[in-house]
């Protein structure tokens, strides 16, 4: 379902998210109206007040707190990629202390994990998933630090320094990959949407006098809800949403050093 959901872009999920809200409240709402008299539901005003008080001011605070929590794991994840761009120029530029021998080739698995993460990876974040090629592509790079042989005291310095920085690039690769793994449960999500439809099915026992003047109250309310689990959504799919995390820090790199040389 979410890989159904996530194969449309951002706008026309937030359309169809729009239509299956506000449809269903309209109908309730005219449902409710055509069967309950405006001065009985004014009779229970109280009673109904109190309780919508009690829990609309619950879910504003659950909604609050998710939407703070997704949106710190989206510039954490943010974060994580920039500095795995970071590590891969580090590696680069650590190779100019390697010999001649060994920095070309060095310099030549860096380049094509990047073309590889960038074309192949990224698309596959945004459906939770990993790339074999990126997989094989960083395999390629341990290949050709694991086949350096130092000659001397100082590169061999140099060369435990350089692998201390590709560990860094693959553990923060896996943090990324993890991170677009790392999404709200299903509880949390029923949570939100049974909490969602209790608070806007008190707006039907309201007595407001006009039927134009309850329906856009209660539109109104609705929207709000279904933009604010939009957000939530979004944020909780950091390679999919709008905004989303682009490969920036990758595509920098290869400005730079489009080339081994």
């Amino acid at each position: 379902m979410a890989e159904y959901l996530q194969a449309l872009s951002p706008l026309s999920l937030l359309l169809l998210w729009l239509l299956a809200g506000l449809l269903p409240a309209i109908v309730m709402l005219m449902f409710v109206r055509r069967f309950r008299s405006v001065e009985r539901l004014r009779r229970e005003h109280d009673v109904v007040a109190a309780t919508f008080t009690v829990i609309g001011g619950l879910y504003a605070v659950l909604l609050a707190f998710l939407v703070m929590t997704v949106a710190t794991q989206f510039s954490n994840t943010l974060a994580v990629c920039e500095q795995e761009g970071n590590a891969l120029a580090n590696l680069h530029r650590d190779s100019y202390g390697l010999r001649p021998a060994y920095q070309i080739h060095v310099r030549q698995a860096l380049i094509a994990y990047a073309r590889v993460v960038i074309a192949d990876e990224w698309p596959e974040l945004k459906f939770h998933r990993d790339s074999l090629k990126a997989t094989e592509a960083m395999n390629r790079i341990w290949e050709q630090f694991r086949g350096i042989e130092p000659g001397t005291e100082r590169e061999k310095i140099w060369l435990q320094e350089s692998v201390a920085r590709l560990n860094e690039l693959a553990s923060l690769r896996r943090l990324r990959i993890l991170a677009s793994q790392d999404t709200l449960s299903w509880v949390l999500w029923m949570l939100l949407i049974v909490g969602g439809i209790i608070t806007i099915g008190f707006m039907n026992f309201f007595g407001v006098e006009r039927l134009r003047s309850h329906l856009i109250l209660t539109l109104s309310l609705v929207g709000l809800i279904l933009l604010t689990l939009f957000i939530i959504y979004s944020f909780d799919n950091p390679f999919w949403g709008d905004p989303h995390i682009s490969p920036t820090a990758f595509l920098r790199f290869l400005a730079r050093h489009p080339t081994p040389e």
